[in-house]
């Protein structure tokens, strides 16, 4: 499984393929390896054992609070059944048959049937995690999703995809989401007073998307 992020300056990164199994024989080495591609990482203090370092960043000027983001865990979503409803904006449905979760912070499966995919330029999921304790967590995502001509450069602006999208078009999607959690008290209820943000990447054969969660810190 990968995943690609934008680096401090904007450019792509490849954030480490990576799936549960090499987690479980190195998560917190692959979650560092992402961090320190980004200049100014620094460890972040209050991090639970075997977390991940953060890293920080901060804007043009230095009275900007710096911002920082800390892989969480990732996700494999499988889709079942996907629907396309025939419109000048086109809108679909997508149904979730199952998936995994692995990371420092979450393992699990995703609960097959627990909900869909409704997108149309924007997308909206609603779904159910299962932890690896039992424990059931609803995942609401938010995201948007935007075809591009190439991905970013250091002081190049993305430019906008072909209107039609040949074979050979050149062409790179930048999907983004906002997730909120709402789980049980215990040992997963930080994920309810934690703001993350997620990369995704669409994939086929199977048909399903990689989320990669951080907490914004």
């Amino acid at each position: 499984m990968k995943t690609f992020i934008e680096s401090r300056n904007g450019s792509p990164t490849d954030d480490r393929s990576m799936n549960r199994r090499t987690f479980l024989s190195a998560a917190a080495g692959a979650g560092a390896a992402w961090c320190t591609l980004a200049a100014g990482a620094r460890a972040e203090e209050a991090a639970p054992a075997g977390t991940p370092v953060a890293a920080f960043y901060g804007g043009p000027e230095a009275d900007i609070p710096r911002v920082g983001l800390r892989w969480a865990f990732s996700a494999a979503v499988f889709f079942a059944d996907r629907i396309m409803i025939p419109s000048p904006t086109p809108r679909g449905y997508t149904s979730v048959a199952g998936g995994e979760v692995w990371g420092p912070r979450l393992q699990g499966r995703v609960l097959p049937h627990s909900g869909a995919d409704y997108f149309k330029t924007t997308f909206s999921t609603y779904y159910l995690f299962q932890a690896a304790d039992g424990a059931l967590i609803f995942i609401h995502n938010r995201g948007t999703f935007r075809r591009f001509r190439a991905p970013p450069e250091p002081g190049h602006p993305l430019e906008p995809a072909p209107t039609t999208l040949g074979p050979q078009s050149p062409s790179w999607l930048r999907f983004r989401a906002t997730p909120v959690f709402t789980a049980p008290t215990g040992a997963h209820d930080w994920m309810n007073r934690t703001v993350f943000v997620a990369n995704c990447e669409r994939q086929e054969h199977p048909d399903r998307t990689i989320f990669t969660y951080y907490e914004v810190l």
